[in-house]
């Protein structure tokens, strides 16, 4: 397989700050050898450390992993190595290993001299071909579940005369939700969770199923990776952007087409942080 370049590439907070998504671009003498995206899970532990988020410091931790593996490292063995780094950044702050807000994150990793992309969790992946291009969005059951309770109560709250200003300063709905965001880690990683169980990189084992390998063949000239701050794995940046941004003006709360578990909080630019980045095969 031919040469990589970064076609384009864009990393977005959704409020001041640097936010928990982080963006690795490894290069070489013979180019670049991996690009990944990891997206850090919002807090709810209130806690911080040493100035950074829970999921800021995990995405911190699994992007130096990504960045000293061996060029040749597949995807069962980066992953265990991912989650080596975690489980030693636990220990490290003295994080018990049954915390369920322990710092986690999900990831989806380009090898592009392997070829193939793996993930692990709800980062977008979108594959180019000639022909069109092959989707695999990034989300989750349970995401869709609570977001969906959400959705219905803030819509029961409007119908009987809250306002939507007053509902995006107090979101009734997110507090809702909360106790279940704040515990729905015990269905990570976890087979016997069935379909509400999802995959993440938090210094726990991942089983097989929660690593998934999207294969390229030499047709594929493209890929493009997102953190699901964007709405889908869109085929240009540019694209990306308008989606969400015709979506935050039609729907802040995010209790319409796109229901989330948290809306557009006053003073941020959108609901969650934001990285996009698309590759493509050079000529050489």
């Amino acid at each position: 397989m031919s040469g990589w370049v970064v076609a384009e590439q864009a990393q977005v907070p959704k409020r001041a700050g640097r936010g928990e998504d982080r963006l690795v671009v490894v290069r070489d003498d013979r180019g670049i050898r991996c690009v990944g995206i990891v997206d850090g899970a919002t807090d709810t532990s209130g806690r911080t450390y040493e100035g950074l988020s829970g999921g800021a410091l995990a995405a911190e931790c699994v992007a130096a992993s990504l960045r000293d593996l061996a060029a040749d490292t597949g995807p069962v063995a980066a992953v265990s190595a991912v989650t080596a780094g975690l489980a030693r950044l636990r220990r490290d702050w003295g994080i018990a290993e049954d915390d369920p807000l322990a710092p986690s994150a999900v990831a989806a990793v380009l090898l592009p001299r392997q070829r193939l992309v793996w993930r692990v969790g709800d980062v977008h992946v979108a594959l180019g071909r000639a022909g069109g291009w092959e989707h695999h969005r990034g989300d989750k059951a349970i995401d869709r579940v609570l977001a969906g309770a959400r959705a219905a109560y803030l819509h029961r709250l409007l119908a009987k005369g809250h306002s939507a200003a007053d509902l995006a300063r107090k979101d009734m709905g997110r507090a809702l939700v909360l106790p279940v965001l704040k515990r729905q880690s015990l269905l990570a990683n976890r087979e016997e969770a069935g379909p509400l169980g999802f995959g993440v990189l938090n210094g726990r084992h991942v089983p097989d199923r929660f690593v998934e390998v999207f294969p390229l063949d030499e047709e594929v000239l493209e890929v493009t990776l997102a953190s699901d701050g964007y709405l889908s794995e869109a085929e240009r940046l540019g694209q990306a952007e308008d989606e969400l941004a015709t979506s935050l003006r039609a729907d802040p709360m995010r209790i319409g087409e796109h229901p989330s578990t948290k809306g557009l909080a006053p003073g941020a630019i959108s609901f969650d942080d934001r990285t996009y980045i698309r590759v493509r095969r050079s000529a050489g």
